[in-house]
């Protein structure tokens, strides 16, 4: 899948002016944006056809809820998903940031206000598996087969049960957070809907490489016990499945990148296989 050309700016951005592309992402261009003293971005999707799960109008609904926890919207387009928003201060998360149990103490509390956000009720509920498998579906359709290893144990695990009542993002990783000191934006909500806070802690804790340590304190401060080891050890798994479905779509739609993610999940749902 190629980026698209460089878009022509709806009349409400009159005054900005259009930038360079600022990161190529498997769903997104997004470019730069300039005006007088201000600064902003400028997402624009890579097909007309949404990835799975992606509900654009669900996204703008989201986006107009959550206030200090997202960007601020310039502009959003529901039936295309172009997305204008302020730039916001701040560095990508990572795992050395939480070393600081005060930052850990932060995002657990923050994270636990996006989660208590209100969301439409008529959303599909986020299971992972179920999510996995529509992209393993659509990846099909387009001649990418799965490795049957994976496909049993996500059918095995399509039943497991999650909850489904608070609001959930569905990508967390430290690409999606920015960090200024003990504050925190989440940006690309495209998939977020009702999911299992728990599952969300364990994706985040894992795509971070977090230590036992830090994962108990930021459950701790989220206001959460930290699962069981089964119960981890089936939680990773449903987060290793998505991942691996989830590159399995991007694969067949052309973005070659993905392989790098299918390797990764591949090498991790082998090592949760083992004794």
């Amino acid at each position: 899948m190629r980026a698209p050309e460089a878009p022509c700016l709806p009349g409400v951005l009159a005054g900005y002016t259009l930038g360079d592309a600022a990161g190529l992402g498997w769903t997104n261009t997004v470019y730069a944006l300039q005006a007088p003293g201000r600064q902003g971005f400028f997402r624009a999707p890579r097909s007309a056809t949404p990835p799975p799960g992606v509900d654009w109008a669900r996204e703008g609904a989201l986006l107009a809820a959550a206030g200090p926890l997202a960007a601020s919207v310039l502009f959003f387009d529901q039936e295309t998903g172009r997305l204008a928003t302020e730039a916001c201060p701040g560095s990508p998360l990572d795992a050395a940031s939480l070393k600081a149990d005060s930052c850990c103490q932060a995002l657990g509390q923050q994270l636990r206000r996006l989660h208590a956000l209100p969301y439409p009720r008529d959303a599909t509920p986020f299971h992972p598996a179920r999510y996995a498998r529509s992209c393993l579906q659509r990846a099909g359709e387009q001649g990418v087969s799965s490795d049957p290893r994976w496909q049993g144990r996500l059918e095995a695990l399509l039943p497991h049960p999650l909850r489904s009542d608070r609001l959930t993002h569905n990508d967390l990783h430290g690409g999606n957070i920015l960090r200024r000191g003990l504050r925190f934006t989440f940006l690309d909500w495209e998939l977020a809907s009702p999911g299992d806070p728990r599952f969300e802690l364990v994706t985040l804790t894992t795509h971070l490489g977090l230590s036992h340590r830090q994962a108990a304190t930021l459950f701790s401060n989220y206001g959460a016990q930290l699962p069981s080891a089964e119960e981890w050890r089936t939680l990773e798994t449903l987060h290793w499945l998505r991942e691996y479905a989830w590159a399995l779509w991007a694969r067949s739609e052309g973005i070659t990148e993905a392989e790098v993610q299918e390797h990764q999940a591949t090498k991790a749902l082998e090592r949760l296989e083992g004794p």
